[in-house]
């Protein structure tokens, strides 16, 4: 028997919307939808082998049932923005697969798909139709099933005449006398007031039919019910109509119109990978493997670049070669350790032209090893790799400088996207050919690495990141390796001595909250702590887990004022960390007196560099004891100074540029105090009359702006009422139009492109913006007003770093650290004036901003004890 498979495309579609998190293509095109619809698609393909099949679409309203009930569908909201355009992305990419599609204006895809079922069933077919919609069940007959989406597409639940009984004890027919009565609140069928699903299947089940109740409602059981089936008669009959499908439509087609054509790989991948569904793509492949599809489409799998057997001469030869004709190489790397020292190169993968080669360090000459490390010191050599930086710390393990750098896949890979959370070269390779394995050996690493490389330079170039990744990123790399390998010095002994101070306030701390709680307990444990806090001493519960109170940092913070032991855990826990994290850490990590951080270049989503191993952005300098910390931190070469340059209010000076607010443009122009002149401008005074709690209050509300600050958030952080905090945003808005203005304007501009930009035009794509959950859509919001401001900032320091790094050249003077919107320095005194002013000079001209940048050096024999330095 021929079997036809019909799907309800907008039911479908708009199920695939709700239960899948937010994706999108490479520029920010939704496509969560198309990744559920087609994973469905495919999995029915397979197992249902139709004969038939088709899609059909609401095309417009559904202005015959308007036309009999105004109201019909009325209550519905208008489509999500985020699901609106994945409709003709879907028609587009069903149509490249030769799946028939269906859709008639004023008729709804249920009329069309009842339609379709009445001529299939008339030519003896199987008929399964996919739906989440319940009104399809009317159609269920000996011929046809019904298959319900459960819970999002991936659970469904069929439907025959048994199942159906079994259900609701109910004939297919008798759907439509259900809806009538009981209406239908996703359609706003109105049925009969009072009247639900169990009154009406009672009611069903003893007289059949809407008319056959409405004929004996002297019969039906409860006045209430009564009276309203007699008041509203009309209105059920009605309901009853506006349920049942419309098997005749204004629509000539015929079964042939459905046959089921194979799909045809050189049309469907193509598409696939316009909207970047990679992951639908490797089912695709899956689903096709056995039918030979892959062959039509070369660049839907990986070529095998056969590897070359090579003797010492043959190599000497080819590297010989390499070298005067200047051929680009890419390269895959194994290697032992963690590239820092004693860190060693294993293996070399070598993929040139169509080749591959294998360099192995146990079986390559002293003489192939030594001709190596020349070529990869060669700047005339263009390399391709996976990861630049580590690669160099490999090197110059050996004593060579990484050159020639053409580009780095990974770094391109984040600029692309970058909330990705893998770089590795099999991420890399999957993000273009979903469905490659693990790679036999090191030369197919760096064959496959070949291959993706032109798609990853084609994809910067379309998205206008060339700049950022061969000018900043790509040179910043090499860089960070070079400050990776040198460290900075630790004084070991004051260190632990410095921990010996900490486990003494510590005890102090304890004996401090245990009198405030008036009893002891584990201030580690969640659980006890709620306790005490919560239920003891009555403080109010903000927010309750699975396993009892919240006591994490937030819940803390906000309850800071309301008891003294608060501020006291909070400064615990602080403390705790600092000693845990900071004190012992450092302490393990310590290598020669040196502590090695590594600069992670692939991490924020803002283009922020982060630390790891240790981590030295984030040691807590709100507390004394945090600062202090810094004092074990200094120069590695005896007699030189530590020399550090901060940008002053960076995010502000790149707001007022983006924003153009006259008032805050005007306030770095006339090189004020901004805080001050907010406050000034807030309050309605003079600049001497503000006080420093109005200052306080000012810089709150200017740092917060740009990471979307809320009245609650004002009103937690300075500890005022809500009230309070609220007037201080109005009148800073009210006085700061530009800034409202600008944050507005970015967030509308960001729903419609689904990214934003840095001003070196670093992109962030922002998902969240249309997710169906409110909260999710805010937090979007706020990823779309601080991005521009955090990114621009992250972008120029990467500037500073290059033209600093290359400043330094003549001088004695190493770059050390980044953190945050500083940089530190290691200075020879008798450079430290040319230094200071060179650091300056650059720091404040790496990219024209309309305000001026301001930098402001300090210098100190550890990271602590600085004092401001101002060159002549």
């Amino acid at each position: 028997m021929p079997r036809m498979l019909i799907l309800d495309g907008n039911s479908l579609a708009n199920r695939a919307f709700y239960a899948l998190p937010p994706l999108t293509t490479a520029d920010g095109r939704p496509t969560n939808v198309l990744h559920g619809f087609l994973t469905m698609l495919f999995k029915l393909e397979q197992e249902q082998h139709p004969d038939y099949w088709v899609v059909a679409f609401d095309k417009t309203k559904a202005t015959v049932r308007i036309e009999q009930y105004a109201g019909y569908k009325a209550q519905r909201k208008e489509t999500p923005e985020g699901l609106r355009p994945q409709f003709d992305y879907l028609k587009e990419i069903l149509a490249d697969m030769d799946v028939p599609l269906l859709e008639l204006a004023g008729y709804e895809a249920d009329d069309l798909i009842a339609a379709i079922t009445k001529q299939a069933e008339a030519q003896g077919m199987e008929i399964q139709i996919y739906t989440g919609d319940k009104d399809a069940l009317q159609l269920i007959s000996p011929r046809t099933n019904i298959f319900l989406t459960k819970k999002g597409i991936s659970e469904i639940e069929r439907y025959d005449e048994t199942a159906l009984w079994e259900r609701y004890q109910l004939r297919p027919h008798q759907i439509i006398d259900l809806k009538g009565l009981m209406g239908d609140t996703s359609d706003n069928i109105p049925g009969v007031p009072g009247i639900g699903e169990k009154t009406a299947l009672k009611l069903l089940w003893e007289f059949e039919t809407v008319e056959n109740v409405l004929a004996n409602v002297e019969r039906v059981s409860g006045k209430k019910v009564q009276s309203n089936l007699k008041e509203y008669a009309d209105q059920a009959i009605l309901s009853k109509k506006l349920a049942t499908m419309l098997t005749e439509v204004p629509l000539t087609f015929s079964s042939e119109d459905f046959v089921y054509r194979r799909p045809q790989a050189s049309k469907v991948l193509p598409v696939l990978q316009k909207y970047d569904l990679r992951n639908v793509t490797r089912l695709w492949h899956e689903r096709h493997n056995d039918e030979g599809l892959l062959s039509e489409n070369s660049e839907a799998v990986l070529e095998t670049w056969p590897e070359r057997a090579m003797s010492e001469e043959d190599w000497l030869l080819q590297i010989d070669e390499w070298k005067s004709q200047k051929k680009p190489l890419t390269l895959a790397c194994r290697y032992k350790g963690t590239g820092l020292q004693g860190g060693q190169w294993l293996e070399w993968g070598v993929a040139a032209q169509g080749e591959t080669f294998i360099l192995d360090r146990d079986e390559a000459s002293e003489k192939v090893c030594q001709a190596w490390l020349e070529l990869m010191g060669n700047d005339e050599i263009p390399k391709t790799l996976a990861d630049s930086k580590t690669v160099a710390l490999l090197l110059a393990n050996e004593g060579v400088q990484l050159k020639g750098l053409a580009l780095d896949l990974s770094l391109a890979s984040y600029l692309i996207q970058s909330s990705r959370p893998k770089f590795a070269p099999l991420d890399l390779v999957k993000e273009y050919f979903p469905s490659q394995d693990v790679f036999a050996n090191i030369a197919e690493e760096a064959a496959a690495l070949a291959q993706v490389a032109p798609k990853f330079e084609e994809d910067i170039s379309t998205l206008g990141l060339t700049t950022l990744l061969h000018e900043i990123e790509e040179p910043l790399s090499l860089v960070l390796a070079q400050m990776e390998r040198h460290g900075i010095a630790i004084d070991s002994e004051a260190l632990k001595a410095f921990g010996d101070g900490i486990s003494l306030t510590l005890k102090q701390l304890e004996q401090d909250i245990y009198a405030l709680a008036e009893e002891t307990f584990n201030i580690n444990s969640t659980k006890q702590l709620g306790t005490i806090l919560f239920e003891k001493l009555g403080l109010p519960s903000a927010k309750k887990t699975k396993t009892g109170y919240s006591t994490d940092a937030e819940t803390l913070e906000e309850l800071r004022i309301a008891h003294p032991v608060v501020a006291k855990i909070l400064d615990y826990r602080q403390l705790n960390k600092l000693m845990s994290t900071y004190v012992n850490g450092l302490l393990a990590q310590a290598k020669e007196g040196r502590i090695h951080t590594t600069f992670q270049q692939t991490v924020t989503t803002t283009g922020r560099l982060s630390s790891t191993e240790p981590n030295l952005q984030n040691i807590p300098i709100r507390l004394e004891q945090g600062r202090q910390l810094r004092k074990v931190f200094h120069p590695t070469e005896p007699g030189w100074v530590l020399l550090s340059a901060d940008y002053s209010q960076i995010e502000l000076r790149i707001l007022a540029h983006y924003s153009q607010d006259p008032l805050l443009c005007e306030s770095f122009a006339l090189r004020q105090d901004v805080h001050t002149r907010t406050a000034a401008e807030v309050f309605g005074i003079s600049l001497e009359e503000v006080t420093s709690d109005m200052r306080r209050s000012a810089k709150a509300v200017n740092f917060g702006l740009v990471y979307g600050l809320t009245e609650f958030g004002l009103s937690r952080d300075l500890g005022i009422p809500r009230k309070e905090s609220k007037f201080y945003i109005e009148q800073y808005f009210k006085r700061y139009s530009g800034v409202k203005r600008y944050l507005e304007d970015v967030v509308t501009q960001a729903k419609t492109d689904g990214q934003v930009r840095t001003l070196l035009n670093r992109l962030r794509r922002i998902p969240e913006l249309l997710h169906s959950n409110r909260v999710q859509r805010q937090f979007g919001e706020r990823i779309a007003m601080n991005t521009p401001v955090q990114g621009t900032a992250a972008d120029i320091m990467k500037l500073a770093m290059l033209k600093v790094a290359e400043g330094l050249k003549p001088f004695q003077a190493t770059m050390l650290l980044q953190v945050h919107d500083e940089l530190l320095l290691q200075v020879a005194p008798a450079d430290l004036e040319n230094v200071a002013r060179m650091l300056k000079e650059q720091m404040e001209n790496a990219y024209p901003l309309t305000v001026p940048m301001t930098v402001e050096c300090k210098v100190g024999p550890n990271w602590y004890e600085m004092q401001p330095f101002h060159s002549i």
